[in-house]
């Protein structure tokens, strides 16, 4: 009874899947997109398809989720379906991966957009990133309802902002003469699977609502709504914000600049760069504060169960928050702020990693349907069909990139044998 009166609401777990989801992808990946694909038309059906995946792995998510209600997403979800091995590897990852490194991708981008109205110079980007993620971590150790009214707040407002950015780029904006393709590859042929890292960069984050179901007031109705709802959200938005980006600018327009949204909204109306400009730094600001205050308490499970080292296990005994977890993937994000420097390198030894647990995780709902005999009920088949349908875009997408010559689009799945030998490390010790 006390947790439905403390818990996060349906609505606290829609804002966190929305603001997980839409953070820096709808401001930034569209440049790097627009150079790997022939046409507007191109572009503006990846973004539909990056949706459709995208929901139909929030579906298998929400079956997962109405049977697995207690907190960890994905951790809990493997960890049920294929082991403890593979959950491990998937916090693991999260650590040194995927989460820290969403963090200093989003605050590289929170510096970027900064710098337009505060004149930095580029050296200092870095720099700024580092004191940004020291000022969220600060935050993020107050309590949980102190970060619950930073998310509502922060995403109410970023919402608000980019439907504003909507209308007055479909409605008052003037369409461009179209220059025709920019770029090809050395083959002729356009790079598909590239473009497609920074579209499911942008859809990632619709499954975090998971990752606090043990903080929720009713995880197996609300968890699975809110990743549903919000992926649906996130879609409408993503593909208006698109077609307004492609309606005042050319695809060489759209590929040569820095900072795309500003810069859209500037040919419609003079000076209003600038106040885009401060509506996506705060965006993607609060976006990061999102990923500390999930994150943390996978890690804090991981250390509960033995399989972590076990300092991380301990909750702050005033604020009640992960502080140890907290503060290790802080550390960690800023080192890769200073490694990897670049945005595009970021998004991409985020995304392949991410993306291929995600892909596990899909896997192993089929498995369990398999195990337990389940394949008598008509629902669950329906959704291991689109576990697989799902598997398979998400196995395309993965090979093809690894493959490539972009070290950042494998080092992340390099981590994975290294998880491994930690994981029996720590196992042989407890």
């Amino acid at each position: 009874m006390e947790n439905k009166n403390k818990g996060l609401s349906l609505f606290a777990l829609i804002m966190i899947a929305i603001g997980s989801t839409i953070g820096s992808g709808v401001f930034k990946t569209p440049t790097s997109i627009a150079s790997a694909v022939p046409d507007i038309a191109s572009m503006n059906l990846l973004w539909i398809a990056g949706g459709v995946v995208s929901m139909i792995g929030a579906l298998v998510f929400a079956e997962l989720g109405s049977r697995f209600a207690h907190a960890g997403g994905v951790y809990t979800y493997l960890q049920s379906t294929m082991g403890k091995l593979p959950a491990f590897l998937y916090g693991w990852c999260l650590l040194t991966v995927v989460s820290s490194g969403t963090i200093a991708a989003l605050i590289v981008v929170f510096a970027d957009y900064g710098q337009k109205f505060l004149g930095y110079s580029d050296d200092m980007i870095p720099l700024v990133a580092a004191i940004s993620i020291v000022v969220l971590t600060l935050f993020n150790t107050f309590s949980l309802k102190s970060s619950e009214w930073f998310a509502n707040i922060a995403t109410i407002l970023k919402m608000i902002g980019i439907f504003g950015l909507i209308i007055l780029l479909l409605f008052f904006g003037t369409s461009p003469v179209d220059s025709g393709p920019i770029v090809t590859t050395e083959s002729g042929e356009w790079d598909w699977a590239k473009a497609f890292v920074g579209v499911l960069w942008s859809y990632t984050g619709w499954h975090y609502a998971s990752f606090v179901s043990g903080d929720a007031q009713n995880p197996k109705r609300d968890v699975p709504w809110a990743m549903i709802i919000g992926t649906l959200v996130v879609t409408l938005i993503y593909v208006l914000c698109n077609l307004g980006y492609t309606h005042v600018l050319t695809l060489s327009e759209i590929t040569n600049t820095k900072t795309l949204a500003a810069d859209a909204a500037e040919k419609v109306v003079a000076g209003s760069g600038i106040a885009v400009s401060l509506l996506i730094a705060l965006s993607v600001f609060g976006c990061a504060g999102l990923y500390i205050l999930a994150t943390p308490r996978i890690i804090q499970q991981m250390a509960k169960e033995g399989v972590f080292i076990g300092v991380f296990a301990k909750a702050h005994p005033k604020f009640g928050v992960p502080l140890n977890a907290i503060l290790l993937q802080s550390i960690w994000a800023i080192v890769l702020v200073f490694y990897w420097g670049k945005f595009e390198s970021l998004y991409t030894y985020v995304t392949i990693t991410e993306w291929f647990f995600l892909l596990l995780t899909c896997i192993g709902f089929v498995l369990m349907v398999y195990r337990q005999k389940m394949l008598g009920s008509l629902r669950l088949i329906v959704f291991s069909i689109l576990a697989l349908l799902f598997s398979a875009v998400v196995i395309w997408f993965i090979s093809k990139n690894a493959l490539s010559d972009d070290p950042a689009a494998y080092f992340g799945l390099l981590v994975i044998p290294v998880g491994v030998v930690f994981y029996y490390i720590f196992k042989n010790r407890n």
